[in-house]
């Protein structure tokens, strides 16, 4: 059997492939679709995210993570699981269907009545294979998962080019967001040998969701303040604000909650694994203290993956920040994106940060301790709450700004919460992290100094001199760091596992 590392190396290797490649086709095709269409179109589609992600956290209701978690599952239960996703997609989407009109008079556009009917179609999609998904999470086939994404993503992307290219809509980026859904179920349908049974287990479900409610409560406030931003922006700044920052945040995404989550549904599973041995090892008597071995089997696991997606992430994301407005130029065609680069900088932050808030969040969850995700999420959202109503006042830069200082104070409160139950104390983590982001920080005073003296400059040569005098500052900063070297071995892994299933 394969070790701990060498599966999280596999995992990491077909789940980096599968989100970057579908993030990466996404945004080349978002920068396609720029030539087409107006920055109000883009942000017409971000005011509604909200509401397909509250949707589809529904349906999903935490199931997928208490499934993860156990130790073996039956047809019965997973029938069970499937249709209760069913009925809750079709009841959502009967209440948004007629809840469409509102939505269009609130932020003032009635062509959002149309879009949104046909938009919230993703979400009973998106039920029909949300079990098939969590088996191959569970059974760590990932290579499957990227092939069925992949195909999906570029396949709706060609699509919406087309469409973009005929009508010059808003409706080329509602085929693309549909399609997609649809080729995804598709695929897993045919790959996956799962199918529903006429059964349903009340004790299964009763059982799972003891977990799986706190889950539910959390994923619905994180879906709605996740997106409050955007929502806000739309509403009281206007669609083009919110097409600049629907871009920026999407840019954002790749570089950083892209990654974290991929090391996310790598790690979950196998800390689960580890977790487990605790409950399942027969062989106690032969080992002095085996919950003390797990135990520190998971400070050592969680705390690698701590830092070495700090500075994977944060490097990357820091390099963007570097280049922010140069590079929305360059990308999407105009000056008037500049706009989003200013978004970038300011959501930078909250993107090298991330890697500490989520993946924190998986020692909660192996742990069983869905209550204490619960009251940490009302905690996090009511700081929000109270940031968002003092920045509301001023211009939508301080608005955006906000965001990043809410990232920043989440830090002490996310460490100190998530890792007391491995013994990995606040005191502790900050120690291992600070030497990481003051080499960000290094990497943003160089930008800051390059792109002041080369104001003048041709926009190109500017943007290469700086990208490449911050990476240089990067490399030269953290080649020494213990990370550097872990992160060259999960590189290294990774490599060695693409040439076997080669």
């Amino acid at each position: 059997m394969t070790s701990n590392a060498q599966q999280m190396a596999h995992g990491t290797m077909w789940t980096a492939l599968e989100r970057f490649s579908v993030m990466g086709i996404q945004l080349i095709c978002t920068f396609v679709l720029a030539r087409f269409l107006t920055p109000a179109m883009f942000g017409l589609m971000g005011m509604i995210v909200v509401f397909t992600l509250i949707g589809n956290t529904i349906i999903e209701s935490g199931f997928c993570q208490a499934l993860i978690r156990e130790r073996e599952v039956g047809t019965g239960t997973l029938s069970t699981i499937f249709w209760t996703n069913m009925i809750l997609a079709l009841v959502i989407y009967s209440i948004l269907w007629c809840c469409a009109p509102l939505i269009a008079r609130f932020y003032g556009e009635p062509i959002l009545t149309d879009v949104c009917r046909i938009t919230f179609l993703v979400i009973p999609l998106g039920g029909l294979s949300l079990v098939h998904f969590t088996l191959c999470t569970r059974q760590l086939e990932f290579r499957r998962m990227c092939f069925i994404s992949f195909t999906a993503s570029i396949l709706s992307c060609l699509i919406a080019i087309v469409w973009a290219w005929r009508t010059h809509s808003v409706w080329a980026l509602v085929v693309q967001n549909v399609a997609a859904y649809a080729l995804r179920t598709l695929g897993f349908w045919l790959t996956t040998r799962f199918r529903p049974a006429l059964t349903f287990v009340v004790d299964d479900l009763r059982r799972l969701f003891a977990f799986s409610r706190n889950l539910l409560i959390s994923g619905l406030m994180g879906s709605f303040f996740n997106n409050i931003y955007t929502l806000l922006i739309g509403r009281c700044y206007g669609a083009s604000e919110a097409g600049y920052f629907v871009q920026a945040d999407r840019i954002r995404m790749v570089a950083s909650a892209s990654f974290t989550q991929v090391v996310q549904s790598v790690s979950y599973p196998i800390l689960s694994r580890i977790n487990n041995r605790s409950k399942f090892d027969t062989s106690a008597q032969t080992r002095p203290s085996p919950s003390e071995q797990v135990q520190e089997s998971l400070f050592l696991a969680y705390r690698r993956i701590i830092l070495v997606t700090l500075l994977l992430v944060g490097f990357l994301m820091t390099l963007l920040m570097c280049v922010s407005e140069d590079l929305l130029q360059l990308l999407m065609g105009g000056p008037d994106w500049r706009v989003a680069g200013r978004f970038l900088m300011a959501l930078g932050v909250a993107g090298i940060l991330f890697p500490l808030h989520a993946v924190n969040q998986n020692i909660l969850l192996v742990k069983g301790l869905g209550r204490t995700v619960l009251w940490l999420e009302i905690v996090r959202r009511t700081l929000m709450v109270v940031l968002i109503i003092a920045a509301l006042q001023f211009g939508v830069d301080v608005f955006v700004w906000s965001y990043a200082l809410y990232s920043f104070m989440l830090i002490f409160l996310n460490l100190h919460v998530c890792g007391r139950p491995i013994g990995y104390g606040l005191g502790e983590q900050l120690r291992d992290i600070r030497p990481i982001l003051l080499g960000f920080l290094l990497m943003l005073i160089v930008a800051q100094c390059s792109n002041h003296v080369l104001a003048l400059c041709n926009l190109s040569i500017r943007f290469l001199i700086t990208l490449a005098l911050s990476l240089s500052t990067g490399l030269l900063y953290f080649h020494r760091h213990p990370s550097f070297h872990e992160a060259m071995d999960l590189m290294k892994k990774m490599t060695r596992s693409f040439s076997n299933e080669k």
